[in-house]
């Protein structure tokens, strides 16, 4: 029996360089695993464009000093789209079903701020959506104690004095955008993996490569550097996506490209489990696609799970996906998303892709015994 170094490595090249060969000529999961997280990041970058801000229509009633102060105030609650119009355009807008609300500032507004009397600020919204509708509500009253407080800042004695944990506020998108990253890895990864070993074992051609004089480490780190190698390039479009169209730029661009490969290995390891387990493409698939949907929006992807109920932080801790999220965007934003610290979740992580590498030989062994 041939063995060595030298020999093993070159039954994990050749184990390999023979995936990588197959990957690219059966293109149609290369190509599910690239355009789904890229069809999330699209579809989800869309619905935050569109619906972040309530389409609002302002009806200036007149454009004095006061009235231009509060639809200043307006603009600037972090709540409304708006749209200056006349009365009967408005009035359009809204049964159209195309606004949210109108706001109507009267023509004597001016006057009756100057003469101290009570001025009333005309409000008609389209409660036809509940989230909409209450942005409106809290809106509307904010805008009017923040018109006073420029206005006269005597009459409001309590102000807001606000603290920023982080230097900057991050958008929705840059904040999401890694997010799809993870589910970028983890989808690609389980397909490019796990197929690979379902195919072994559909085409029978597992049993040979079983027979021959390799040991099953090397058989197993073959493959899994295979479907590696392949999924970077997913991953990079991914990465090009993100850092220069979208301008999401890392923080730590070391500890970005770090964490992105662990991350990837993890998942590269589970989708081989997959793989040897089911020896069947059609259950793989429909387990990545199952359990990667739920595990991106119970993990964290659209904020901290500190945030969530106590069930859920504790669910979403039990998955490697959450701290792969929890790492990324440290590396992306420098956020700290839990009190593990960087270095306690990539430990996390880590001790993930050790038990997944060695649970995978583990399964391979046993599938050859039952085989």
């Amino acid at each position: 029996m041939k063995t060595g170094f030298l020999y093993e490595f070159g039954v994990i090249w050749t184990c390999a360089k023979k995936d990588i060969k197959v990957a690219l000529t059966d293109r149609i999961f290369t190509i599910l695993g690239l355009f789904l997280p890229m069809n999330v990041l699209i579809l989800m970058s869309l619905f935050v464009l569109a619906g972040s801000y309530a389409p609002t229509a302002v009806v200036m009633g007149e454009n004095g000093a006061y009235a231009q102060l509060f639809y200043n105030a307006m603009s600037q609650a972090h709540s409304f789209r708006l749209q200056q119009t006349s009365p009967a355009q408005a009035q359009a807008l809204i049964n159209a079903g195309k606004i949210v609300a109108v706001v109507t500032i009267p023509p004597d507004f001016d006057q009756q701020i100057r003469n101290d009397q009570p001025v009333q600020v005309d409000v008609e919204i389209n409660n036809l959506n509940t989230d909409f509708t209450n942005d409106i509500r809290r809106a509307v009253p904010l805008s009017i104690t923040s018109f006073y407080a420029k206005a006269f800042p005597n009459l409001v004695t309590v102000v807001p004095s606000e603290h920023d944990l982080y230097l900057h506020d991050t958008d929705y998108i840059p904040y999401l955008g890694v997010s799809i990253l993870v589910i970028a890895l983890m989808v690609g990864a389980l397909l490019q993996s796990g197929l690979g070993s379902a195919r072994e074992w559909e085409g029978e051609t597992m049993k040979e490569l079983l027979l021959s004089p390799a040991s099953r480490w090397s058989i197993m780190l073959g493959k899994m550097l295979g479907a590696f190698l392949v999924s970077l390039g997913s991953v990079a479009i991914v990465l090009i996506v993100l850092i220069l169209l979208l301008g999401v730029a890392p923080v730590h661009w070391a500890a970005m490209f770090g964490l992105t490969l662990l991350t990837l290995i993890i998942f590269i390891a589970a989708g081989t489990i997959l793989g040897t387990l089911l020896k069947r493409h059609q259950p793989v698939l429909a387990l990545t696609f199952g359990t990667s949907i739920p595990l991106f929006f119970l993990s964290g992807a659209f904020g901290p799970i500190s945030f969530s109920t106590p069930a859920v932080q504790v669910l979403a801790q039990i998955f490697p996906v959450y701290y792969a999220i929890v790492v990324l965007q440290y590396a992306f934003h420098n956020f700290a998303l839990n009190t593990y610290g960087i270095t306690g979740n990539t430990l996390v992580l880590g001790g993930y892709a050790i038990a997944l590498v060695v649970l995978a030989a583990i399964v391979l062994r046993r599938s050859t015994i039952a085989h």
